[in-house]
């Protein structure tokens, strides 16, 4: 009441004083009491008030808190980036259990699995905008000169978590959205620009730089790992990130040593490099081949009865330059008759008026073609493993089929999409058997799918065989009507539900009634 009798008596010079100095203490009290980050010590004492009792409880703490740091659009300064830096490595260690307890519960509690993504998706979003703000205002706000010296640690941050963002949403069979893509090439042109991209950071007591993280994005990318379990997109990534030479984007190409180029004016990630080997200020070259080799021998000693094929799958994808979706499409709509699954595939490749069942046939929508598969759009979703085999026909009746396999599937305006890669336009329902004087072989015939190519692709024929019947360099007896020809195994192209593709030379052929 003083105070109000004191303000009632005061000059207008003396109110605008009083003003002034509410609004200070205003000011000063919100600071205080409103943001829990305005000093290295606030953090550090909000940091110590996380709950103890749950991970889950103090990871989705730290993420409101996080979501509060990033809606304070404070202008950025060197105490608030040593904030956000506490933050991150408490937030870090939080969030590799959360991941470690999404990735275990994938086989079960479907709902906690969904709400553990989501709190890894957030955690990473978050972090990846913080840090792109703290980039943008080191080179444009008030506190540019103080924290430009720090431009490498921020940069390197601002790719690494983008690049978690994107790998996020492959979990979800999503696409990455191309301004994600603009983002990252954006970022990693600056770094380059400014001589820092290579400049040695130490992130999580691990040492990295600008080039290393957006390479690592780049590879993912290639695999294009949509429809992968999330053990595999994990594992995936696991295993870029440990190859220690991997392979950094050069300026200038070099024929027979680069493999795969991006084009950091487009909205994508890269493709692989033909016969055009032109330099371009935009363009930047990888020399992938060292890395193709590499995850190739991860599993040659690997047993052919054993699961591991996923390093092999991951140097398919990269040696056919990843998933393109950007080719030629052409809109085609209407129902094709589809059969899923090697059994029924089989029974589909068997003449119509063949003894045994009918397949069991399900009626998909074709939503577009190109010269390498088709997308669908399904009524419902359905478990669809990446790779994973499915025979089209127009018509059942006619015996015609295609071979394709699944590389993607996601969700998108209330329609569940199937993108597939294909595999042979003609495929062939064949009987195989190894040669009788084959040791520890078994003797038993089996049927087995021949994916021949024709002479305007630019792929060589393979077989696809169950495991039983793979060996490498294993001669093997085909019949095809009255023709026996004998093969010679080469490597796993790929493997399908248990089925391994397989390269092939053919060393013989005969007619069967001779041979017999």
């Amino acid at each position: 009441m003083v105070l109000v009798m004191d303000y009632l008596n005061l000059d207008d010079m003396a109110m605008s004083e009083l003003f002034e100095m509410l609004n200070t203490l205003t000011r000063r009290r919100k600071v205080e009491a409103g943001s829990p980050f305005a000093t290295v010590k606030a953090t550090e004492k909000w940091l110590k008030n996380l709950p103890a009792d749950s991970d889950y409880d103090a990871h989705h703490a730290l993420v409101e808190g996080l979501e509060r740091f990033n809606a304070e659009n404070e202008a950025a300064t060197l105490n608030r980036m040593k904030a956000l830096l506490k933050l991150e490595a408490i937030g870090l260690p939080l969030q590799l259990r959360v991941v470690q307890q999404y990735v275990r519960n994938q086989a079960t509690f479907r709902l906690a699995r969904q709400a553990l993504w989501r709190e890894s998706w957030v955690f990473w979003s978050l972090l990846a905008e913080a840090w792109l703000v703290m980039l943008k205002q080191a080179y444009r706000g008030q506190a540019s000169v103080e924290l430009k010296p720090f431009a490498a640690e921020i940069a390197t941050r601002a790719l690494r978590y983008a690049g978690l963002v994107m790998r996020w949403d492959y979990h979800q069979a999503r696409n990455p959205a191309t301004s994600a893509w603009r983002r990252m090439h954006k970022i990693y042109r600056l770094a380059e620009r400014d001589g820092f991209a290579t400049q040695d950071v130490l992130i999580n007591k691990r040492s990295t730089h600008c080039a290393r993280e957006y390479a690592q994005v780049v590879m993912m990318g290639l695999i294009h790992p949509l429809g992968y379990r999330a053990q595999e997109i994990e594992s995936i990534a696991q295993i870029i990130e440990g190859y220690e030479p991997l392979p950094l984007p050069a300026l200038v190409p070099q024929r027979d040593v680069h493999t795969h180029v991006v084009d950091l004016s487009m909205p994508e990630g890269a493709c692989i490099l033909g016969g055009d080997y032109v330099q371009g200020r935009r363009l930047r070259y990888f020399a992938l081949r060292p890395l193709i080799d590499y995850l190739k021998s991860l599993d040659q000693n690997a047993s052919a009865e054993s699961e591991n094929g996923l390093t092999r799958q991951m140097a398919s994808l990269i040696e056919r330059g990843g998933i393109s979706r950007n080719r030629p499409r052409t809109h085609r709509f209407g129902r094709v008759w589809v059969a899923a699954g090697i059994d029924s595939i089989l029974a589909a490749l068997a003449k119509p008026d063949a003894d045994k069942g009918r397949p069991i046939l399900e009626p998909w929508m074709l939503r577009d073609e190109s010269t390498e598969g088709m997308g669908f759009a399904l009524p419902e979703a359905q478990a669809l493993p990446h790779g994973s085999l499915v025979a089209v026909s127009w018509d059942p009746m006619e015996n015609v089929w295609q071979l394709l396999a699944i590389r993607w599937i996601r969700e998108e305006d209330g329609q569940h999409l199937v993108g597939t890669q294909r595999l042979s336009r003609h495929p062939k329902r064949v009987e195989i058997q190894f040669e009788a004087e084959m040791p520890d072989a078994t003797q038993e015939k089996a049927w087995a799918v021949f994916l021949p190519m024709t002479h305007t692709e630019k792929a060589s024929s393979n077989l696809l065989v169950p495991r039983t019947h793979y060996k490498l360099g294993a001669t093997l007896l085909l019949r095809d009507g009255d023709v026996l020809y004998r093969l010679r195994l080469g490597e796993v192209q790929e493997s399908h539900e248990g089925w391994l593709r397989v390269a092939m030379d053919v060393v013989g052929r005969e007619q069967f009634a001779v041979a017999a």
